[in-house]
């Protein structure tokens, strides 16, 4: 009895071996281009058109469903790569190419020289820095008057004046009468024996003309009990009056006793035009003098007071000046040096 022969299983499927082949190659070793957006969802595009087809072919035959794991497990390698290929891109097409930065050094020099250049021509042919004398105005104090046929003059310190010496008379008359107002505010008895220059060196020991009662030389003894040789001049502004030094000098004496004579006095040294001169001034004031010995005293300073001590018959300023111990008059002395 012949057997029978089993029967040959059934040939598979035919599968769609297109699909496989283009789902399963792998990625090629050798660098390529980075891949366009386009390009990345035209390839996600066609991963999943295959993984639609392998669900139909897997409902269709049961083989190929055993084999379609293999097929879908390397589906995810090609969407692995796929976000690094689209991070990569932009950097590749924004990325703008850099200039050696010694070219840009160059270049923003070659701009700053072109400009100081420039700046230079405009201040050598501009007009805007014509130098202009700048106008001030003249002090309140000094103002300049000119009319119309007339000469210069000029207003300082309350007076007019055109030539210097006017200027400078016309100044010690100002403060003279300043002087004046000021010794008359005191109460100095005044007469027109003489004008003091407060401008000087040498003065009077008054600042205004004050009466005279005696002059230097012989004389009539006055009351009896005075010198018939007069060796100074008597001035009577009235007692307590300030006294002032005729010049600069040092104080040499100073006698604050009443003994008779010149009774309190004081004696102060200069030295003028080179010349050795000494000042004496009697009967001041007891108590009244200001300076002491060996002082240094100024012009105009005050010495003491006038007063009515030693042999005297009232109240006076008795005023000597010597010339190397030499007694001279002193009304023509100061008058020749005031």
């Amino acid at each position: 009895m012949q057997s029978k022969a089993a029967p040959a299983p059934p040939a598979p499927a035919a599968r769609d071996e297109s699909e496989i082949r283009v789902t399963l190659t792998p990625p090629s070793d050798t660098p390529s281009a980075p891949l366009t957006r386009r390009a990345l969802r035209e390839q996600e595009r066609a991963a999943e058109a295959a993984s639609s087809r392998r669900s139909v072919v897997r409902a269709a035959d049961p083989d190929v469903t055993a084999a379609a794991p293999v097929v879908t497990a390397a589906a995810p390698v090609v969407r692995a790569a796929a976000p690094v290929l689209t991070a990569a891109a932009p950097a590749a097409a924004t990325r703008p190419a850099r200039a050696p930065r010694w070219k840009a050094a160059v270049a923003l020099s070659f701009a700053a020289l072109l400009a100081a250049a420039t700046s230079l021509s405009a201040i050598e042919t501009s007009d805007s820095f014509a130098y202009a004398p700048e106008v001030q105005a003249a002090p309140a104090a000094q103002e300049l008057l000119t009319a119309s046929g007339t000469g210069a003059s000029v207003l300082r310190d309350g007076y007019q004046a055109t030539t210097p010496e006017e200027l400078a008379a016309a100044k010690a008359a100002a403060r003279a009468a300043e002087v004046a107002a000021k010794v008359a505010s005191i109460g100095f008895r005044t007469a027109s024996t003489y004008t003091n220059n407060p401008d000087s060196a040498v003065q009077w020991p008054f600042p205004v003309g004050v009466p005279i009662s005696d002059g230097f030389g012989p004389r009539s003894s006055p009351g009896g009990i005075g010198s018939t040789n007069h060796k100074g001049v008597d001035f009577t502004p009235g007692q307590g009056k300030p006294i002032s030094a005729v010049a600069s000098g040092v104080v040499r004496l100073v006698n604050g006793s009443d003994n008779g004579g010149l009774g309190v006095y004081v004696v102060v040294d200069h030295v003028i035009d080179g010349q050795n001169v000494s000042s004496w001034y009697g009967h001041m004031l007891s108590g009244s003098p200001v300076v002491t010995e060996g002082q240094a005293v100024v012009v105009g300073q005050q010495l003491g007071s006038v007063g009515n001590t030693g042999t005297s018959t009232g109240a006076h300023l008795h005023l000597e000046i010597h010339l190397d111990n030499t007694p001279v008059d002193p009304i023509a002395w100061l008058t020749a040096h005031n």
